[in-house]
């Protein structure tokens, strides 16, 4: 018997740009707060940089602890101390702020998954690869051109919904003047950070 996957957005658009790009999956139009899966139905759940986005988390995760049989719900996020660490805060820092803002810390993560019936078990931060092939905030870390596109940032939920239209036309202008004259390396060098680019955490249902 094989796996059977599942996906579940609730843009219309998303889901049907994913169908085109795994058509050998389920995929769903729906919320995380009311999870279109009978409980105990699922073996894990992953959520991969969206959690910054759900109206009520708590709600969110206690959906998910009621889907899940006695599996692992995996997360990818940011800490709010990870993306202070962005060098995207050099030119973007009234978007970025509030990007940051919309994360949740360590503790409250923990005690969210908590309150839903989850023990946390895993931590561990992941660091973006110079070959990544995704987009998302921080895929362009070594490739500092990618943000100067605006289909890229269109894609990418803190421009997109974020920054306003002054603030990311002086920071593309001010970013393509750093990358011309090579003061961007300096720039990314400057915001190294020790905790990585994002985490992975993972909790279990017992």
């Amino acid at each position: 018997m094989g796996l059977m996957i599942h996906g579940i957005d609730q843009s219309e658009l998303m889901i049907s740009r994913a169908k085109e790009k795994a058509a050998h999956m389920e995929w769903h139009v729906g919320d995380a707060e009311a999870l279109p899966f009978p409980a105990e139905s699922l073996q894990g759940v992953t959520c991969i940089l969206a959690i910054h986005h759900f109206k009520n988390v708590r709600d969110a995760f206690m959906e998910v602890f009621r889907v899940i049989d006695k599996g692992r719900f995996v997360i990818v996020t940011a800490y709010p101390d990870q993306m202070m660490g962005y060098w995207l805060n050099e030119y973007f820092p009234r978007a970025m702020r509030r990007g940051t803002r919309q994360m949740l810390s360590k503790t409250a993560l923990f005690a969210e998954l908590e309150r839903a019936g989850f023990k946390p078990s895993v931590e561990e931060t992941f660091e973006v690869p110079r070959d990544l092939q995704d987009l998302f905030l921080q895929s362009g870390k070594y490739k500092p051109e990618i943000y100067l596109r605006p289909e890229v940032r269109a894609g990418i939920s803190t421009f997109a919904n974020l920054a306003s239209e002054e603030e990311v036309s002086e920071g593309c202008r001010r970013l393509e003047q750093d990358i011309q004259y090579g003061r961007i390396n300096q720039v990314i060098a400057d915001y190294a950070t020790p905790g990585g680019d994002y985490v992975f955490v993972a909790a279990e249902k017992e």
